[in-house]
């Protein structure tokens, strides 16, 4: 009995120490440890490195960007101290599922890559539905392939508003676009200003660009407009209009001209005054002395002798020239 006694109170000292050991590793306010704090953290950075399987996690936040007909594949890259990490892409449409028995294709430039963002812009040619998949690879250990939420299809490309570029040179606008594409257009309006109801609209493609929009009237303005295109008449919103006045100018191939019209206008006119006053002269003597009449010459002009010569003294005044006579008159006897 007495040995009994003696373990029980064996046990009981014993499970007071226990109990006094636990309340020394708790917090005296009853909180949870420091450790059972950092649990979460140390897990959330273990779990990137490989899971029970031993595997990778797979990559987070995986998209498809698509704007004018450019596909991106996007995703977040994986938070690991395994160095270095590196992803691989690969796609299938409808070829690949249907005439290939599902099989999938690598994307071109996407494998083995250390970046975040894939261009599938070459892998996704057609219309048709496109499954996409992802994978992380780091020292040996891959991830589990990883996909967008849904099949993408490039009809469902986002079309931004045109970059246009215009400028007037002579009687023509010269229009350039910077964003074309082989798969996207530009539908180009055009018109005089105030007969927009009379619009012409023009298809621009990449192997037309810059578009020259010539024959237009000089001295008239013109405005612009356009907007991004698909084959199958998807469009983008339309650009801001932009009107250009067309200057009145001369051309340098025929500056020539009116220097010459002058020239041969003065000759003629010239000419015919020659002619008119020669036609008067010889033609119509009388109403010539009747404008210009002419003073009759005196007799001495008129009947001198053959060898007499006329003597003028320009600029010298004529005087009577006198000569004193002494007349001497006899007295009578």
């Amino acid at each position: 009995m007495k040995e009994r006694g003696t373990e029980r109170q064996s046990q009981g000292l014993v499970g007071r120490e226990g109990s006094v050991e636990g309340r020394r590793g708790m917090p005296m306010n009853g909180g949870p440890s420091a450790l059972m704090l950092l649990l979460p953290l140390l897990l959330r950075l273990i779990s990137p490195i490989r899971t029970d399987t031993g595997k990778l996690s797979s990559p987070q936040g995986v998209l498809i960007e698509s704007t004018n007909m450019k596909h991106w594949l996007k995703w977040r890259p994986l938070q690991a101290p395994c160095h270095p990490i590196s992803y691989s892409v690969q796609y299938q449409g409808y070829f690949e599922l249907y005439i290939k028995n599902g099989s999938w294709e690598d994307a071109p430039y996407c494998q083995n890559m250390d970046g975040v963002v894939c261009d599938l812009t070459a892998s996704l040619g057609s219309d048709s539905d496109y499954n996409v998949r992802l994978r992380a690879e780091c020292r040996g250990l891959v991830s589990d392939w990883t996909s967008p939420a849904a099949p993408f299809n490039r009809r469902e490309t986002n079309l931004t508003v045109p970059k246009m570029n215009a400028a007037v040179s002579g009687d023509s606008i010269q229009v350039a676009f910077t964003d074309l594409t082989e798969t996207v257009d530009v539908i180009l309006k055009h018109w005089r200003k105030g007969l927009e109801q009379e619009a012409s609209t023009q298809h621009i493609t990449m192997e037309r660009s810059p578009f020259h929009l010539g024959g237009l009237q000089e001295g008239a303005t013109y405005c612009l407009s356009a907007q991004t295109a698909l084959h199958n008449n998807k469009r983008s919103v339309t650009t801001e209009t932009q009107c250009f006045n067309i200057a009145v100018s001369i051309d340098p191939a025929h500056s020539w001209l009116k220097p010459t019209i002058v020239c041969v206008a003065l000759v003629i006119v010239t000419g015919l005054g020659l002619a008119a006053f020669w036609c008067v002269t010889k033609c119509c003597p009388t109403l010539l002395n009747t404008c210009w009449p002419k003073e009759p010459l005196p007799d001495a002009l008129l009947h001198r002798e053959a060898d007499t010569r006329l003597r003028f003294a320009p600029g010298e005044e004529l005087h009577e020239l006198c000569q004193p006579v002494l007349v001497l008159i006899p007295d009578p006897v």
